[in-house]
């Protein structure tokens, strides 16, 4: 029996999970709904996200990254008290406040804030690969919000931006959360 189902709309929030589900590489159910595309909608579809795990049923999705990563991946995950744990949970919520900054997009100090967030980003990346030197559950959330953040905002003066995005296009698991393939999905 599978315990794990995500309701998801492609190119959505949820996609952070359809991702992050391809990484661990454990059995789920999807069940994808309709989309339009649009920025608005990948940053507030109806009744999106939810993953049902068992007789759980969680909506927020950085409490599903902590929940699945703690549960059934610790190698994407920093467990309290570990070196990095600090890290882990202050990107982990970072990747929602960047898109908060997207939503507001029309407001000229919420672009203000959004490149601001993007220097930020920049200057970490700088000399690493991912966030926290190795792949982890933080960067399925911040690699999400940076592709929805490029299609409103350049990237062009965040070369190190850019490279990160491209490294997580390159995952499989990426890919087969952003496009029509899915190959764990029952």
């Amino acid at each position: 029996m599978i315990e794990l189902t995500l309701r998801h709309v492609p190119r959505s929030r949820s996609t952070r999970i359809h991702w992050l589900l391809e990484e661990i590489s454990c059995p789920y159910r999807l069940e994808s709904m309709a989309s339009s595309g649009t920025v608005d909608e990948m940053l507030h579809p109806p009744h999106v996200p939810a993953l049902r795990d068992g007789e759980h049923t969680m909506h927020e999705t950085g409490a599903m990254t902590e929940w699945l990563c703690e549960t059934r991946a610790p190698h994407l995950w920093r467990a309290p008290g570990a070196a990095g744990r600090v890290g882990w949970l202050d990107w982990l919520h970072f990747a929602e406040t960047l898109l908060q900054h997207v939503a507001r997009r029309d407001e000229p100090a919420a672009m203000v804030r959004l490149l601001s967030a993007l220097d930020l980003l920049e200057q970490s990346l700088r000399g690493s690969d991912w966030l926290l030197s190795d792949f982890s559950g933080v960067d399925c959330q911040v690699g999400y919000s940076v592709s929805v953040a490029a299609q409103v905002q350049s990237l062009k003066d965040h070369p190190a931006l850019t490279t990160y995005l491209s490294r997580c296009a390159a995952r499989p698991a990426y890919q087969a959360a952003w496009g029509a393939a899915n190959p764990r999905s029952v």
